[in-house]
């Protein structure tokens, strides 16, 4: 069986391109990546964003008839940047889907990480993880508020943060 290597990128579909530029800029400080400059003048033309040192990489598709998708992409940091983007995310006023915009108590607590999801202005959802829970407990205070409380058995989307969740 081969291995797959790291993810290269990830299809994003905006329908204004220049909009979306400047949100992933200011929100997640992703910015064009000239080396795909060439890509946008194709038909289905395709920006491609990065961080400064390149791991991680979007590619954003415009399409005007786009409605977002449940899926989310999540990206992981340590517990010090967590905290640092729940502070950055709630500056900008970003929200999750449910239009509640993003803070402390929008954490997820699953018992040995911690989430934070929000949405892109078109919908597209986005997490942040962070593996350092005993850390992040303590400056947060989680106990008690974990991503099982008040399920049913379905599959719902939490009112704190849009996560979608099994119920199991």
């Amino acid at each position: 069986m081969l291995n797959l290597g790291k993810i290269d990128h990830i299809h994003v579909r905006v329908t204004d391109t220049p909009t979306a530029l400047e949100w992933y800029q200011r929100v997640l400080g992703l910015t064009p990546d000239p080396r795909y400059r060439h890509m946008q003048d194709e038909p289905h033309g395709v920006t491609m964003i990065a961080n400064p040192s390149a791991s991680v990489r979007l590619a954003l598709c415009e399409d005007a008839d786009f409605s977002a998708a449940v899926s989310a992409v999540a990206f992981v940091v340590s517990g010090q940047e967590f905290m640092e983007w729940i502070d950055q995310l709630a500056g900008e006023r970003v929200t999750n889907r449910e239009g509640q915009t993003i803070a402390r108590d929008s954490v997820y607590d699953h018992h040995f990480f911690c989430s934070l999801a929000f949405v892109d202005p078109f919908g597209n959802a986005f997490e942040v993880v962070s593996y350092d829970h005993t850390w992040l407990s303590g400056k947060l205070k989680l106990p008690g508020r974990t991503a099982h409380n008040g399920h049913n058995g379905h599959n719902t989307i939490n009112g704190h943060n849009g996560h979608v969740h099994n119920g199991q």
